[in-house]
């Protein structure tokens, strides 16, 4: 159960921009505090994974990729300088690039994190990326994986934005709801909303919890 005005971050490159700020409208109507962060820089990237945050909640939207666990990545796109000089004046020196945050990535990349990450990119479920993610600190972290096609990396925009939605959705049940007596634990409130669409094969169900306890919670 998350209380109000709860600080909540979302993150994103250019590719997602337009879905991540539908998340904060959805997100700010429930009456939560959401901070957000639109990565157009390498350094804000890492600014931003290295640095401690108080977030109880991170959502991160960006593409990913990777034919294997073990180079599975979530893809961010963003520009940097060619010799690092970030004072250079005008346009000069600014190269597009991608930042690959593959497991290895991560623990390079991502420290010092608490409360919960969630994930909209593609395979960024797989348990290389969960287990990296969450020995970087979070304390559990919610991304798309299909259980029975490991080759299989898809997952459905609309639908992650539904699960996003539906998951606060039941996470603030109880807190300022009008006559709601019911409450539920981040667990609960993520099976609810990985089941509203039970029938779509990349829909809502492939959405995968883990937690520091145990690495692979369960797939619902």
């Amino acid at each position: 159960m998350l209380r109000l005005f709860t600080p909540v971050a979302i993150v994103c490159d250019r590719t997602m921009l337009r879905e991540a700020d539908a998340l904060r409208g959805v997100l700010e109507s429930f009456r939560l505090h959401v901070d957000f962060h639109y990565f157009v820089q390498k350094r804000q990237i890492l600014d931003f994974f290295s640095q401690p945050r108080n977030y109880a909640y991170t959502i991160i939207f960006c593409h990913g990729s990777g034919e294997t666990p073990e180079d599975m990545h979530l893809r961010l796109e963003v520009v940097d300088q060619e010799d690092g000089d970030y004072d250079t004046p005008g346009d000069e020196g600014w190269d597009h690039i991608v930042v690959e945050l593959t497991s290895t990535k991560i623990s390079e990349y991502v420290q010092n994190r608490e409360g919960t990450l969630l994930s909209t990119a593609c395979g960024s479920g797989r348990e290389p990326i969960a287990e990296a993610f969450l020995k970087s600190g979070y304390h559990s972290y919610i991304a798309p994986v299909h259980p029975d096609d490991p080759k299989e990396i898809y997952v459905d925009l609309d639908s992650s934005l539904v699960f996003f939605t539906s998951f606060f959705y039941y996470l603030m049940d109880g807190v300022d709801r009008d006559y709601s007596t019911t409450t539920y634990t981040e667990q609960e409130a993520a099976e609810k909303a990985a089941q509203l669409d039970p029938h779509f094969r990349f829909g809502t169900k492939i959405f995968k919890r883990y937690n520091e306890d145990k690495n692979a919670v369960s797939s619902f």
